[in-house]
């Protein structure tokens, strides 16, 4: 598999995890299975955190120029943002539609 092709894969798959997360913890946090709703947010952000970070690690190219590398961190982040931003409202429409307002 190309290295393009499986880092769009994976961060697709970090896009999805996002509302499958939340929508998760809302069941559990409905049906009084486990109460969580009060650490959702940072469990999340910090298990969203690593998971980038390892897409990262395995999934940009190495480089030997340190600038080059840096562009790619850069260019990485940015799109992991947008990305974030998208899974945000992504979620909410899922939990609206879900629960409704």
């Amino acid at each position: 598999m190309k290295t393009a092709l499986r880092l769009v894969l994976n961060a697709f798959a970090w896009f999805l995890a996002m509302p499958a997360l939340f929508v998760s913890a809302a069941a559990l946090d409905h049906h009084r299975i486990v109460s969580i709703s009060e650490n959702i947010v940072p469990m999340t952000a910090a298990v969203l955190s690593l998971w980038a970070g390892v897409i990262y690690w395995r999934c940009v190219p190495s480089t030997s120029s340190g600038w080059r590398r840096a562009g790619y961190l850069a260019a990485f982040l940015a799109a992991m943002l947008l990305l974030g931003w998208a899974a945000m409202w992504a979620t909410f429409v899922v939990m609206l539609a879900i629960y409704g307002a």
